[in-house]
């Protein structure tokens, strides 16, 4: 039986840097990711390796995935798995990056809000919603809205504040070197 375990992400939005060296430390005692799992890492017990990780944010069609991990490894990055717009790969060290220049990581930051963006508004929209039907009703159908309220603000505020900090990432990238 393969032994697994799981790890949290600090964020890609948030601490992108933070959770691809603690995959690099897990990696070099023996825990290799194997994939993403709800929010956070699975990784299951292996040879140890002295690797680098890089994420790239993407949107892809079914058909367009082969060719892009095929460019990818033709640059020495290995896939590992992907969700959504998400693409984890690894490399050995000294590897060229996958964003070496300003341009190419504000890119990426500006598809990760592409991604991110709508799911805040639409989260937000509920939030305020339900707030605005919860008081100005009454009885059961108030206690109903309240709990719907309750929900969507413990979603809401997690993607508003993924959606500013790539705003935020993105504005330092660009003012980096001025």
């Amino acid at each position: 039986m393969e032994e697994t375990k799981y790890i949290v992400s600090n964020g890609i939005a948030f601490l992108e840097k933070k959770d691809l060296k603690m995959l690099r430390k897990q990696a070099a005692n023996g825990w290799i990711v194997k994939r993403y799992k709800k929010l956070g890492y699975e990784l299951e017990k292996g040879k140890p390796e002295d690797v680098t990780f890089s994420i790239d944010i993407r949107k892809l069609k079914e058909e367009e995935l082969d060719e892009y991990i095929e460019l990818f490894e033709s640059a020495g990055w290995t896939h590992i798995c992907s969700q959504h717009d998400m693409h984890l790969f690894k490399a050995l060290p000294g590897t060229k990056p996958i964003y070496t220049d300003k341009e190419s990581k504000v890119e990426k930051l500006e598809r990760l809000q592409k991604s991110v963006g709508p799911a805040a508004a639409m989260t937000s929209c509920a939030m305020v919603g339900s707030y605005i039907v919860h008081e100005i009703t009454s009885g059961t159908l108030s206690d109903v809205f309240n709990v719907i309220f309750l929900i969507s603000i413990v979603v809401a505020v997690p993607m508003i504040a993924t959606f500013l900090a790539t705003i935020y990432h993105s504005i330092k990238v660009k003012m980096a070197n001025k």
